[in-house]
């Protein structure tokens, strides 16, 4: 049972790497927009901190697969094995689960400093993440 769960989290970051390039721009510019529009910030710094949060969320996740999970748990990669990853739209819906939560943490974070709502911009966060989940998986329906 472990070993399916790192084995889970492993095929989520090879999704991210491989294919989740189309979800993280298309999120990037919704919770821009998002941001601006409904957490009524000015143009730069919804920017900073859209960027701030997906690289905070990107980066925390590649460290606690590679660093934690893989060296760890001695995981090894077996080229060619089927992942656990079915289809574009649940791999997608997941890593925008994955990365919302992570970008809540960050806004914990960043609430030290200086004090905004920070249910406010995860539950933005969260419906960027779903909306730029659909898209992505559209994307890469519709061209692959």
């Amino acid at each position: 049972m472990l070993m399916r769960c790192v084995s889970f989290f492993v095929d989520e970051l090879l999704w991210m790497i491989a294919w989740g390039w189309y979800q993280l721009t298309f999120g990037l510019i919704i919770s821009w927009f998002m941001f601006i529009l409904m957490g009524r910030m000015r143009m730069l710094p919804a920017l900073f901190l859209t960027i701030g949060s997906y690289a905070f969320a990107m980066v925390t996740y590649f460290g606690f697969v590679s660093v934690l999970l893989v060296n760890f748990f001695q995981w090894k990669f077996v080229g060619g094995g089927v992942p656990n990853v079915y289809n574009p739209l649940d791999a997608s819906l997941i890593l925008g689960g994955i990365l919302s939560v992570l970008q809540g943490v960050f806004y914990l974070i960043i609430n030290y400093w200086r004090p905004f709502f920070v249910m406010h911009f995860f539950i933005l966060s969260l419906i960027s993440n779903l909306l730029a989940a659909l898209c992505g998986s559209f994307f890469i329906k519709l061209t692959f």
